[in-house]
Formats: C-alpha cells, sequence, structure tokens
C-alpha cells in the first residue's frame, strides 16, 4: 500500500489531495483541501510574486507538509501550473520549498495540463467526440477529443485572473465594457481555426470554476442529487447565468446562493470565456468534470506503477467493493447469474437499451449495505450507490442502479420519481423494477456462497413461466426464499412464476 500526496498551486487556489493506493491497483481519496490564496492578485509589474504572499504560500505548504508526514505519506508531490511560466521569481520559490520543507517542485506547460486533464477525463467520463476547456487564473486550456483520444489542443491569453483585472469585471460592467470584452474573447477564441471546422457532441468543463457555476445551477434547480462529476447543463442555462452575473455588483452577487464568495470576483469572467465558446462552436450541452489536473497526476502515477488500466467501470466497483469489504467473487456470481436470469426472461419484459451497465453495477454492488447494518440494508445501498464514485455512468444511469439494488421484497416505490423526476422517468422506473425482480431472484437462490446454481432452462407455458435450475447442493432454503417473489412477478406481468431446482448426482 502507498500514500500518495499531491500539492497543486495554482493562479487562484492551492489544493491538498492525499490517496491511498492498494497492491490491487485499487485506490481511495483519503483527504481533500483547497486554500484560496489568489497569488494571481499579487504578481507586480514585473511579474513578480509579492513577498507576503509568498510568505502565505509557504506557510499554507509547510501546514500541508507536517499533515501529510503526521499520516505517513510514501510520496509527496508539489506542482506548479503553468501559471508560474509567467513568474520571474518562481525559482525562488522553489529554492524556498526545498530548503526549507525539503520538497522538490514539478513545473506544468499548458500542453502538459491538458493532457493531464484528459487522462482524468478519459480514465472517469465516457468521451467520443468532445471539447473540453479548462479555466485556471491565467489562461484557458482546450482540448479536442476526437474518437476518444485526443487530437488537437490549443490555449487562449486569459483566464479568471487575468479576464478580471483587464475588465474589471469585479465590479458593475457597462455596456461598453461588455462589448469590449465580447468583441476581445472572440477576437481570442477565432485565432483557434479548428474550433469552427468541427462539431462536437458536448463541452466537458473542467476546474475550480466549472466546479462552482454546477454548484450555482445545481441549488438553482434543487437538483437531488450532490454529485458535480457528470453534472450536465445547457447551453441556455449557462448563458442565463451570465447575463445575470454581468447586472450584479460584487456585493450583490454574495447573495446569489451556491456561489462561493472566494470566487464572486472571478466567477464573471469565466463565465464570459464559457460563453463565448459555446456561442462559437454552437455546442448545446455541457458536462461537468470532478476529475481533473491532480487525478491525472494520479492516474498517470498508477499507468506507470502497474501499466495500462482497467476499465473505469470495473475499476470503480472494485474500489468501492474494497471499501466496504465485500467479497468480489459472490459480487461478480451475482451479476452473471442475474443477467443470465434476466435473459432467460426474454421476451416477458422489454428490450432495454444501455442495460448491461446498470445491472453491473446494481447487482455487483447489491451488498454494500450490509456494511452499515443488515436491517435496512437496502436503503443504506441506495445512498452509498448515488453517493459513490462510479465513473462512466450518467447520473441517471447511477440511480438507476441504486434503484435497482433496493428491491427486496417488492416494487421500488413511486417516490423515487417524484424524487428523482429532474433525472428518471416512468420509463426508467420500469427498467429498474424489471432489473430488480431478476437481481432479488439471483440473490435469494445465492444466499448460501458455498453452494453453486446454475440457470438450465426457462419455459413459457400459458400464464406460467417455468425457471429450472440445477446444483449438487440441495437448495431448500433458498427455494424458499425465491418463491416468496412469486406473488410479486405475477403482479408484475401477470403471469405465475414456478421455479424448481433439480439436484445433480
Amino acid at each position: 500500500m502507498v500514500n500518495l500526496a499531491i500539492i497543486y498551486i495554482g493562479g487562484n487556489t492551492t489544493r491538498f489531495a492525499l490517496w491511498q493506493i492498494n497492491e490491487d491497483k485499487s485506490y481511495r481519496l483519503l483527504q481533500s483541501y483547497k486554500e484560496t490564496l489568489k497569488l494571481g492578485h499579487a504578481v507586480r509589474e514585473d511579474s513578480m510574486i509579492s513577498e507576503d504572499k509568498i510568505q502565505e504560500l509557504m506557510t499554507i505548504l509547510s501546514n500541508f507538509n507536517d499533515f501529510a508526514n503526521s499520516l505517513k505519506v510514501d510520496i509527496t508531490s508539489v506542482i506548479f501550473s503553468e501559471y508560474f511560466n509567467k513568474i520571474e521569481n518562481k525559482e525562488e520559490i522553489r529554492r524556498r520549498l526545498h530548503d526549507e520543507l525539503g520538497l522538490e517542485a514539478t513545473e506544468l506547460t499548458s500542453e502538459e495540463e491538458v493532457n493531464l486533464d484528459f487522462l482524468a477525463i478519459k480514465q472517469s467520463m465516457r468521451v467520443d467526440n468532445n471539447l473540453i476547456v479548462d479555466i485556471s487564473g491565467g489562461s484557458t486550456q482546450i482540448a479536442w477529443v476526437k474518437d476518444g483520444e485526443l487530437f488537437k489542443t490549443a490555449s487562449l491569453p486569459m483566464g479568471t485572473l487575468t479576464l478580471t483585472s483587464r475588465f474589471h469585471l469585479e465590479e458593475m460592467v457597462t455596456k461598453d465594457i461588455h462589448i469590449e470584452l465580447e468583441n476581445y474573447l472572440e477576437e481570442e477564441i477565432a485565432k483557434i481555426g479548428w474550433l469552427k471546422e468541427a462539431y462536437f457532441n458536448d463541452m466537458i468543463i473542467v476546474g475550480g470554476s466549472a466546479r462552482a457555476i454546477s454548484k450555482i445551477d445545481r441549488i438553482k434547480r434543487r437538483y437531488p442529487m450532490s454529485i458535480i462529476h457528470e453534472y450536465t447543463m445547457q447551453d441556455l442555462d449557462l448563458q442565463n447565468m451570465y447575463m445575470l452575473f454581468m447586472t450584479k455588483r460584487l456585493k450583490q452577487r454574495f447573495a446569489i446562493e451556491g456561489l462561493d464568495k472566494n470566487r464572486a470576483d472571478i466567477i464573471l469572467s469565466a463565465l464570459a470565456i464559457f460563453s463565448s465558446i459555446l456561442k462559437s462552436t454552437g455546442i448545446q450541452n455541457l458536462r461537468v468534470s470532478g476529475a481533473e489536473i491532480r487525478e491525472g497526476f494520479l492516474f498517470n502515477h498508477l499507468t506507470e506503477k502497474y501499466g495500462n488500466m482497467d476499465d473505469m467501470l470495473d475499476r470503480s466497483i472494485r474500489n468501492i467493493l474494497n471499501i466496504h469489504s465485500v467479497d468480489i467473487s459472490h459480487a461478480e456470481s451475482l451479476y452473471k447469474f442475474a443477467s443470465s436470469i434476466y435473459d432467460a426472461f426474454y421476451p416477458l419484459h422489454k428490450a432495454w437499451d444501455d442495460l448491461d451497465e446498470i445491472i453491473k453495477v446494481s447487482s455487483m454492488l447489491h451488498d454494500i449495505g450490509l456494511s452499515v447494518r443488515y436491517y435496512n440494508h437496502d436503503k443504506h445501498n441506495f445512498y452509498m450507490i448515488a453517493n459513490s464514485e462510479v465513473n462512466g455512468l450518467s447520473h441517471r444511469e447511477i440511480i438507476m442502479s441504486a434503484l435497482a439494488s433496493t428491491f427486496t421484497d417488492g416494487l421500488t416505490k413511486e417516490r423515487a420519481i417524484l424524487q428523482f423526476g429532474q433525472i428518471i422517468n416512468r420509463m426508467d422506473q420500469s427498467m429498474v423494477n424489471d432489473l430488480g425482480i431478476y437481481i432479488s431472484l439471483a440473490d435469494r437462490l445465492l444466499k448460501s456462497e458455498s453452494k453453486a446454481v446454475n440457470l438450465q432452462k426457462s419455459l413459457f407455458v400459458g400464464n406460467t413461466v417455468k425457471l429450472i435450475f440445477s446444483s449438487k447442493d440441495p437448495l431448500h432454503f433458498e427455494l424458499h426464499e425465491a418463491r416468496k417473489l412469486s406473488t410479486i412477478f405475477e403482479d408484475m406481468y401477470g403471469k405465475s412464476l414456478e421455479i424448481e431446482i433439480e439436484l445433480l448426482q
């Protein structure tokens, strides 16, 4: 086991993250902190960071380093963002880090930052033909993902701090300044010729400003999930937010629900950049990535140590199972068994699209609620799946997986539609019920983990469906429990369910 700490120093914030990495390649985030230092505001005309800000930075880094040492961290990596490329006294800061704290700093170029962003996104989101936009304090990195691979990159010479300073966006913006701002952004974006030539499925926004914008939108919508990663917005959502902030003075922005006061002065600049890119490309759909440079650094470390990484969803499931000490082999058996039962009932149920990943998550994570307590473990399942790091699924798919895992003695309640109506609909609920009963049936027949059972065949005779299983062991208790689902099955499908076990010699 290795504990890896990453300290990322940007123009606006300094962030600390600590991961535990196990020998089986699973990992978990143990600690995460940030300090809003806004080094960019303290840069003099000679491109030097002021001494008081350097001292403030050193205090923060000393605290982070002491904390890391107290947790017996094996590796501590300090990363200077590309913002430091233009800082004249960065070598002095690097020297003081070495002399006072014994830390070595790695400085990233714009190209390295966008590559780490891409690595973090590719290992945590499904990508095909997308535009990645990461706004930092001093610049904006843009990447074109084509056929799932990094195709082209570009850098815009403005970020939240520099754009705010140039157009004084921390205060009320006049009409003239607004026009000047829009023209400037349009001219700079137009220099990236391939932006208008390509078609993008969506825009993936990354970084602190992206997270801040998503939080404001989630609170405005009263969104029922708190997860940032894979949160979706429409271009009109962002444009309306941009216009709202354009009419607000700094003190008035403080009253906007969900806005971190440390970002009240620079949030307008981020909205302006995102808005201009949307207008230039015609992109209508946005997704927010909670994974960025720090996660990219983690995945790069894992790749260098272990080689190519497993599929993101399989990796996520394994991480969650390890955290909750669930038997992985039993979870895999339940998934395969539930899938075979689902297939045996076709065409009794609908041929749902995008099913396999949902049934994989809901069946393999079916027992994580037991780590809380046996009673109401189905309810614990729902909360834990809905709030775990399940990479590769949309919020809709996560909620459906969580709901399917709660199906124990009956249909999931109508309350789910009322609570998550922004995310799922009644057709999704029907799919959840179909999956839920087959997972519950598989779980009951596999209760005794030492007894192997296999599905032999399914028979449809009139209004009766018969499932015939085989096992070398008597399954009296398991069969009794499975047959309790017959009434629910008949309510769902209008057919009676018969289950038999053939005892193998």
